[in-house]
Order: C-alpha cells, then structure tokens, then sequence
C-alpha cells in the first residue's frame, strides 16, 4: 500500500481526517459513524481507504473494541491538532465566548471528586456554557496519557501520576494524608511507622495501583518502600465510596487525602487519625495533553475548574 507523501497532500479528501479522529475517540465503528452522521458501510468503507491512504491497518478488533495500532497512536496527536486547529480558524472570535460554544468535554476523575468539585462545576457549566456538554468518565490510570494524547479525553483530575510524559498538570488544592480506622480496632493509636506498615489496609483503586503482586504503587508505598517496608493490602476496591463502612466492619485500615476521608467518612464508628507518615503535601491536579493548551474552549474550562476548586 503506497505511504502518504508531500505530493499527493492535495489530493488527499479532509472528511478521512475526521473519520480517523472519530474512531481514535470512540473505539468503535458504529459510535463513530453515528458521531459523523454516517452509515456504518460508509465508515467501514472510509476506514479502508484510510488504511489504504497511510499504508497500515490502524484499527484492529479486538474484545468488541477498535484497537489502534502503533502507527495510529502515531498519527492521533497531530491530525487531532491539525483538525482542532482548522475548526478553530473556522469559528475564531475576537474574544471567546462561552455562551456561545455548542461542544462536548471528556473529563475523567476519581469518583469521590463526583460527590464535591463536579456539582459545582456542573452548575457554573450550565449557568456560563449551557451549550456546552460535559462526559464525566472514570479514571483509568494505565490508559490516561494515551486517552488524552488521542483525544479521547480531554482532561483529568487525578492524584499526580509519576511516569506520564509529556503532560501539563497545575494542582488543586493542598492537602495531608489522615488513616481511617474502626472505633473496635485494637490496633494503637496514635500508631508506629512499623505498626502501621504491619496492619492490614484497604485501598482504593483510583488513589493506589495494585501490581500483581499485591504490591502497592503509591506515594504511601514509595514512602514505606524507603524505609525497607512494605504494606499488605488486603482488600482493593473500585472506588473509596465504600472504604469507610470496610473499615468500621473489620480491622482494615486506610489511608487518604484528608477532604476525601472528611467527605465520606461519615459512617459510624470510623475514626480518623493522622497517618504516621512524613508530613508529605498531596493534591489532587487537573492534568491535559500540551496540544489543547492553547484551546480557548479548554483554557477557559481549566480556568472554570481550579476557581471552583479553590471555593469548595
């Protein structure tokens, strides 16, 4: 299959473009051709001439999804640059103006922030952009940076993430880790660093990724890590909307963001103590890929967010 050169630029129908940069956000063909307003025979037969056009397959099938090939995460970042920059040229303004944007955000959080920062949010959207739509979507910690490289997402609020390239990211808030534990754990309190590291804990999967080992990736684990330790995690769950009635029901403990455990724990006989660890800052932070810094639909959101969330 001949490659894409300079010269044949011309030639070159813009609406493939478009095509590509549909399914790089749905992942499936149907969805992206509804998101066209195409049939789904004159997406497949778009895809093939995509194909043909960069000589590569691009999208595989695999469990019901449309997986990108190498060369398709290759490709994603500019051509969605390339797009957004077009779309822009199209519509630009003298000033931005948020009452008069018509257009979808894809934000991904951890689901505790759905409960503080996201209703206010929501409200201020409505009342300032009520044209605009938002997709609130759970965090995947190990997709993140290709979901936003991709266009898939177009920010996140998370803890900080080590490792991820190539991403902008502003904190929050501060705030302080604080450990929950059962009114009836005999555990001591306040307890040791080796007290605690030997007690059983509960995470919670959008704060703590959990290798297969059991082992524990997290600005906690780095901490105990340093010091030759190393917690048992016994039990992982989805979210930390269920971390406080684990631990008022066993002797589990947990460890989180201050705002978090004074958002949730509310259930009964769970005490929230000050985690015996360095007095270290964490903080949730809005996170974006550089080739939407200079939106002004996203700016003005990323601005939106951290107004909000200095008054929460």
């Amino acid at each position: 299959m001949p490659a894409m050169t300079e010269r044949n630029l011309r030639g070159i129908d813009l609406n493939l473009l478009v095509v590509f940069d549909a399914l790089m956000a749905e992942r499936h063909v149907t969805r992206a051709a509804r998101h066209n307003g195409l049939s789904q025979p004159a997406m497949s037969k778009a895809l093939n001439r995509l194909r043909h056009l960069f000589g590569d397959r691009l999208f595989e099938r695999r469990d019901g999804r449309m997986e990108p090939t190498s060369r398709a995460l290759e490709l994603s970042g500019p051509i969605h640059t390339a797009l957004s920059d077009i779309s822009r040229t199209l519509t630009l303004r003298d000033t931005f103006d948020p009452g008069q944007v018509f257009a979808t955000v894809r934000v991904a959080t951890i689901d505790l922030h759905q409960t503080t920062l996201l209703p206010a949010l929501v409200a201020a959207v409505r009342r300032d952009a009520p044209g605009l739509d938002l997709q609130i979507r759970t965090i995947e910690r190990q997709r993140l940076h290709e979901q936003l490289a991709a266009g898939e997402l177009d920010l996140a609020i998370a803890p900080p993430l080590p490792g991820i390239r190539e991403l902008r990211a502003d904190p929050l808030w501060k705030d302080r880790l604080v450990t929950l534990i059962g009114q009836n754990n005999p555990l001591p309190v306040p307890m040791t660093l080796d007290v605690y590291a030997a007690a059983a804990h509960v995470v919670d999967a959008g704060h703590v990724q959990v290798a297969p080992d059991g082992q524990g990736i997290s600005l906690v684990d780095s901490i105990l890590a340093a010091r030759g330790l190393r917690r048992r995690i016994a039990v992982v769950l989805p979210s930390s909307a269920g971390v406080p009635f684990v631990v008022a029901a066993t002797d589990l403990i947990a460890t989180l963001p201050s705002r978090i455990a004074r958002d949730i724990a509310v259930v009964p006989d769970v005490r929230v103590v000050p985690a015996p660890l360095p007095q270290v800052e964490v903080s949730p932070h809005l996170i974006w890929h550089p080739r939407t810094h200079n939106s002004p639909l996203r700016a003005w959101l990323r601005t939106l967010i951290k107004r909000i969330a200095a008054e929460v």
